[in-house]
């Protein structure tokens, strides 16, 4: 299972490359469960809005990463 912080760490790389999108929560600070979720929402619109987006985008797996992190958490 991936931690909070490794998958905060990996999105934020992921945004330096990707300035249309812009993510609130403060990155010096740890993510709680509600802002990884407001975040993973905006991700989320931003994949689903955006053509450049493909199939195999980093955005993408970053996503299913936060999905199987929150099931995994459930059970």
């Amino acid at each position: 299972m991936k931690s909070p912080a490794k998958l905060q760490e990996k999105l934020l790389q992921l945004l330096k490359g990707t300035p249309a999108l812009h993510v609130m929560p403060n990155p010096e600070l740890p993510w709680n469960d509600l802002d990884f979720k407001e975040v993973a929402w905006i991700v989320q619109d931003f994949v689903n809005n955006n053509e450049s987006v493909i199939e195999c985008d980093p955005l993408k797996d970053w996503l299913e990463e936060y999905k199987f992190f929150v099931a995994d958490r459930k059970q």
